[in-house]
This record gives structure tokens, sequence and C-alpha cells, in this order.
């Protein structure tokens, strides 16, 4: 009798605790949602001996167009994240409306465009002041563009 308590007990506390975490533990999508402004776009394998392009500081508008050439977000400045799904993409002259979801455990977001096309991103880090987004190009020759966000309000 006494091994069926211990075992018991055993089982007990770790459920306590696993759902003490899962209470603590603050939802990404909560934590998304506001407005974030796009400080930096990384890439990890650019052509630096390019002859005709000679400005990869950083990452270039030339580069920038050629990774993102099938993206339609990739010229947006700031994202706006809504609690109801709507993701509003503000760039100097536009405002776009698409809709985003929050996939996996939690680590992939989603966003869905009018034309029924879809996007998926990693979601590398998400804090309450700083979201960084991985995805990867079409050409897997080129490699993987990581988008870095401050978050303004």
């Amino acid at each position: 009798m006494k091994v069926w308590f211990k075992y018991l007990a055993f089982f007990g506390i770790g459920l306590l605790v696993f759902l003490t975490l899962l209470s603590v533990a603050k939802n990404p999508e909560l934590i998304i949602e506001g407005e974030w402004n796009e400080l930096a776009w990384e890439y990890e394998k650019v052509d630096k001996k390019d002859s005709v392009h000679n400005e990869y500081e950083g990452i270039s508008n030339y580069v920038k167009e050629t990774i993102g050439q099938d993206l339609v977000i990739h010229k947006a400045e700031k994202w706006q994240f809504l609690p109801n799904g709507i993701l509003l993409l503000k760039g100097e002259d536009y405002t776009k409306e698409v809709n985003w979801c929050m996939k996996g455990r939690g680590n992939i977001l989603e966003i869905k465009y009018d034309d029924n096309s879809v996007e998926h991103y990693n979601l590398t880090e998400l804090s309450d002041d700083k979201l960084i987004l991985n995805f990867d190009t079409d050409t897997h020759t080129r490699g993987i563009a990581r988008l870095t966000f401050e978050k303004i309000n």
C-alpha cells in the first residue's frame, strides 16, 4: 500500500508542477499583439563578391529585392498585429491588411493574403520588446533571411 501511495504522490506532484508551469507561461499570440518596427534584415548566404552590386554593408536594397521578390511584405517597415487575427503592414505610402495566426507549438507565424497565398515564418525569438522571424526563400541556394523587429507599443 505504501508503494502505491508513493507513486500516486510522485505523479500528483509532477502533474501539479506541470499545470503550474502551463498557467504561468505567456501565450505567444498575446505577446506578439501590438505594433512592431522593422530594425534589420540579416541574410546568412549573401554573395559578397558581386562585381556589379558592391553594396553589401548589412543587407542592401538589391539583396532585399532579390530574396524577397516573391514576398509581398518584404518592403513593410511596421507590422501591427491586432487581436482579431489581422495584421496591418505599413510602408511609407501604403497600408495592407492581411490575416495572421500562430501554428505548431506557437513557433510558426502564418500570414495569409487575399489572393490565398500563404507565408510561414519561424518565430526564433519573441519577448515583450523584440521579435525575430526567419524564413527560407524558395531558392535554397541563397539561404535564410532573418527579420528583427522592435516593439513600438
